[in-house]
């Protein structure tokens, strides 16, 4: 009997065989029976094939024999091949267990047949099947499903890693990127690293993130390896949408009111579409134009956009026309009429029911010829920004070229609805002649008809009532500047005219109604936030402005002493023999102390 793998089988191996020469059997009533045989039904391909027997002499006369383990491959035609043998002696009714080995060096993965025999004449007798197991054998697939990115986005290196083996194996995966693209691939380009444990025909996907932001546009190579396997793949980096600005229009040159059409080719130098915002501003003008541009990857496009120009004045102006990534620079000049006024004419003082003769130099000093209109203007509302009334004429001038503006204007004391302006007062008045861009404004003083002559009804030669160096009173004064006797002004006017009566005798030329008080300087000349009549902060103007409405004020005057005010540098050279700025920062605080005294 015969028991395989737990399992008891008739072989009938043996017999009962006589003895023969050369035999190993020492009687011939002896006889060798295998009993039972125990064999794995599977071994790794590194483990040996042990068989164990049973064997019993069941003759009556001592027995020795060779017992043999034979093996075929499945699908081998060849015989079978003796692997391992033993040389058995048994006494009679004697029982043995025998176990013969097949080593490593015999078998390899596969299916066989093994066989035991008794003898070494005896035929083999198929006893069982064993299967030597396939080892742990790993195959590496890239899986990567896209190796082209764009430049600062993400990608995924994967790879499937596979057991074909027939039982459980452990295998290290790294995958890395040859980021210096140098053919190498040191530690520090190892994305990720990790140890699998997979049993036979176990699968198992491993990803690494590549991160795209610090590499150059172009190919790289990566590498996905175990210890025995590796495969490698390209990656493309592609270089994001760049619009950049590869030409502008050169400079624009409109005349004002017409666009003017700034255009700029624009480039998307990158590897994939893309979509931008072109934006034309000026810091200049504080205007801004946007457009939404759309561009395939190498696309050349040409962009226009149309500037508005009808607030801008004569001039140059610098456009940037750029995108996110690049910008060009585009002026436009803007060409324009400019008419100024200049060498301004007309009376000091206009005795009422007179013509008025007033007249201006008025220059084109712009680009290009043109039209417009030049006013005569009056403050008749008394805030010093005279009026525009409807005495105007229209000129035509073309470059560099000038003409003298002339007007005639017959001023009354009543309202007529014939005449545009409001009746005037008897006071001092600020005009003058505007074109658009320029203006050139001075002062008249209104006076009665009365005054013109004198008591002998002979012409007053076209002075006031006090002769040139005569000293006027301060009714007289009040009556030519105001029309109103002392007593009737505000307080702040009478104490303005006071200054005018203390600094007299009046500068050659001067009538009182043509001397102007320092507020009426400041608020007409030098543009002071002060209305008629209210209280007037002479030392709240800029320092430089008092010292200039000083200087005008003390050169209506025949003399400059008395209260002249005295600059820091006039005050300096005075006390300290130097100009200011030379002075050490404690006497440049004196001379300020001392400057301030002089308004006490």
């Amino acid at each position: 009997m015969l028991v395989l793998g737990g399992a008891t089988l008739g072989l009938g191996i043996g017999g009962f065989a006589t003895e023969q020469a050369g035999s190993n059997v020492t009687d011939s009533g002896a006889e060798l029976e295998i009993g039972t045989v125990n064999a794995p039904t599977e071994v790794r391909p590194d483990e040996p094939l042990q068989v164990q027997l049973r064997i019993t002499n069941t003759g009556k006369r001592t027995a020795t024999k060779q017992v043999a383990l034979r093996l075929n491959r499945n699908g081998d035609t060849q015989a079978q091949e003796t692997v391992g043998a033993k040389q058995v002696e048994l006494s009679a009714t004697e029982s043995t267990n025998v176990t013969l080995i097949a080593g490593a060096d015999h078998i390899r993965s596969g299916e066989y047949t093994f066989a035991v025999a008794v003898g070494e004449s005896s035929s083999p007798e198929t006893t069982g099947n064993v299967r030597v197991l396939t080892p742990p054998t790993f195959s590496l697939d890239d899986t990567t499903e896209n190796a082209t990115v764009v430049r600062g986005t993400n990608s995924m290196i994967s790879a499937n890693l596979t057991n074909v083996g027939a039982y459980r194996g452990v295998r290290t995966v790294e995958i890395a990127v040859d980021s210096d693209r140098n053919g190498q691939y040191p530690d520090n380009e190892t994305l990720h690293e990790s140890t699998l444990s997979l049993a036979g025909g176990q699968s198992q996907e491993v990803t690494a993130t590549v991160n795209t932001t610090n590499l150059e546009p172009g190919q790289y190579q990566y590498s996905i390896a175990t210890a025995n396997t590796t495969t490698n793949g390209t990656l493309r980096v592609q270089q994001p949408a760049t619009i950049q600005v590869v030409n502008t229009s050169h400079r624009v040159t409109v005349t004002n009111g017409e666009p003017a059409n700034v255009s700029g080719v624009i480039r998307n130098v990158g590897d994939v579409n893309g979509t931008d915002t072109v934006t034309l501003w000026s810091n200049s003008t504080n205007t801004t134009y946007s457009r939404t541009v759309s561009l395939g990857a190498n696309e050349t496009k040409t962009v226009s956009v149309g500037v508005n120009t009808t607030n801008l004045s004569r001039g140059t102006y610098n456009y940037s026309l750029g995108t996110t990534d690049d910008r060009g620079t585009v002026p436009v000049r803007v060409q324009d009429t400019q008419f100024e006024v200049s060498e301004l004419k007309g009376p000091n003082v206009l005795y009422l029911r007179d013509t008025a003769v007033f007249s201006a130099e008025v220059t084109n000093t712009g680009d290009i010829n043109g039209t417009q209109t030049i006013q005569h203007r009056i403050d008749s509302d008394g805030d010093d920004r005279p009026e525009a009334y409807g005495v105007e004429r229209n000129i035509t001038l073309a470059p560099n070229e000038s003409t003298r503006v002339r007007f005639e204007v017959e001023y009354t004391l009543a309202d007529s609805t014939e005449y545009p302006v409001e009746p005037l007062r008897l006071q001092t008045y600020v005009y003058g002649i505007y074109s658009r861009d320029s203006r050139a404004t001075t002062a008249m003083s209104v006076k009665p008809p009365w005054v013109k002559y004198d008591d002998s009804g002979s012409s007053a030669g076209g002075s006031t009532t006090v002769s040139n160096g005569d000293r006027a009173s301060l009714d007289e004064i009040t009556q030519d500047k105001y029309g109103l006797y002392y007593d009737e002004v505000s307080s702040e006017t009478k104490r303005q005219v006071e200054e005018i009566h203390e600094r007299q005798p009046f500068a050659d030329g001067l009538v009182a109604a043509e001397v102007r008080t320092r507020e009426e300087i400041a608020r007409q000349d030098y543009g002071a936030d002060v209305k008629p009549g209210e209280n007037f902060d002479f030392t709240g103007l800029n320092i430089a402005v008092q010292q200039k409405v000083e200087a005008d004020f003390d050169a209506q005057f025949q003399t400059q002493s008395g209260d002249r005010i005295e600059s820091w540098d006039e005050l300096a050279r005075d006390t300290y023999g130097t100009s200011y700025d030379n002075l050490t920062s404690s006497r440049q605080a004196d001379i300020r102390t001392t400057y301030q005294d002089q308004f006490e």
